[in-house]
């Protein structure tokens, strides 16, 4: 009978052990010390939690947090005459489980949060003359080097200079004469209108390289010797020509070498930062030309552009010595670096730059055909370069 009543106050001890959850009670030998709901503390230069809590008086009382695999002690007081105690920590930095042990006895367990703190606003970019000026990938903002909104009535030709088949002896896509008049180049309400052209009657296309008879007129407009660049950003808005899903239309916005530092095309470099061809108009194509280059992988196959020939989109590049990265609408959608064949990067893209805005009849798979109209006009906002 002894025995029994034994048995069943163990029994008794043992469940009041599991239903313990809160303040223990001074003097209990058997009680295990209570801990309090943690209070956290904003300091101007410190945050703490603080633990409280009742143990048996005068008994020593560690603070442990949990880890992968044991407890581990952060904090240790002694409690007061009267059991009660405090432990100071700094806030953890991930949600974190604790409890306090006295006298081998365990209190339960208490969960910390840290509170999630509102980040820091970031100030807002600068502005000049080019307006807020991009952020670079690197760090820092780009500065204004060139901008042209096309506000005047006629383009500015302290900027930009027309191609000419009669003093170059270029011609752009199937015999297109590149000519200056008001159907190839105009500026008109805030924007520069590029517009290739089928003429009822053929004309005489005067070349130093050899005349031709030709009834297409196309469009090219540059800032060669106006303004050249090496490295920074390049950037224009843009409208492609309405005749989408009829081959025969192609534009770009570009940049080509002031000089043939290391010779023909495409030795000195040419980047094509933004490439439209009306046959295939779901995307837009930048690419990095150079000698020795792997055709499938100095293009961007991938940047679709559905709306090119309907709405404005902004086309942009940032060069820098070691990559050409490509912004469609402020989204990056390529990047490449460049591996030359007889050069050592960042050879031949350390040279300056020009910028070209181009339209042309097709060639090849892009031939114009007969469903193509007589015009095919590249609509352009403005055009900006920073550094």
């Amino acid at each position: 009978m002894r025995s029994m009543r034994m048995l069943l106050l163990a029994a008794l001890v043992v469940g009041g052990l599991c239903l313990v959850d809160g303040p223990a009670v001074a003097g209990e030998g058997n009680a295990r010390p209570g801990l309090e709901r943690p209070a956290l503390k904003h300091a101007a230069k410190a945050r703490a939690v603080v633990f409280k809590g009742r143990a048996k008086p005068r008994s020593v009382v560690r603070l442990q947090a949990r880890g992968p695999s044991y407890w581990k002690t952060v904090g240790k007081t002694r409690a007061s005459k009267k059991g009660a105690f405090k432990i100071r920590v700094p806030y953890p930095e991930t949600p974190s489980t604790y409890r306090v042990v006295s006298r081998g006895k365990v209190s339960q367990t208490r969960k910390v949060v840290p509170p999630v703190q509102p980040a820091t606003p970031k100030p807002p970019a600068p502005s000049d003359a080019c307006g807020v000026q991009p952020e670079r990938a690197e760090g820092g903002y780009y500065s204004c080097t060139f901008r042209d909104d096309f506000d005047g009535t006629t383009l500015d030709r302290s900027r930009w200079m027309v191609q000419e088949t009669s003093f170059s002896g270029m011609y752009g896509g199937s015999k297109g004469c590149y000519v200056d008049n008001d159907r190839t180049v105009r500026v008109d309400s805030g924007l520069l209108l590029l517009t290739s052209t089928i003429l009822d009657e053929e004309f005489l296309c005067r070349s130093p390289y050899g005349s031709f008879t030709t009834n297409a007129e196309v469009s090219t407009v540059a800032t060669r010797s106006q303004f050249v660049q090496t490295y920074g950003r390049f950037e224009a808005r843009i409208k492609m020509p309405a005749e989408a899903g009829i081959p025969g239309s192609h534009s770009a916005f570009w940049l080509y070498p002031q000089d043939q530092a290391y010779g023909r095309w495409p030795g000195s470099g040419e980047v094509d930062i933004a490439e439209w061809f009306s046959g295939l108009p779901g995307n837009v194509y930048p690419s990095v030309h150079y000698a020795g280059e792997n055709t499938a992988l100095s293009s961007g196959y991938n940047c679709r552009m559905p709306t090119s020939s309907t709405e404005f989109h902004t086309y942009a590049v940032e060069w820098t010595p070691s990559i050409m990265r490509f912004y469609y609408d402020g989204q990056l959608c390529y990047s490449h670096s460049w591996t030359p064949t007889g050069l050592r990067a960042p050879q031949p893209f350390d040279q300056p730059f020009y910028i070209v805005l181009t339209q042309v009849w097709g060639l090849g798979w892009n031939t114009r055909t007969d469903a193509m109209p007589d015009t095919s006009t590249l609509v352009v906002d403005w055009v900006k370069a920073w550094q």
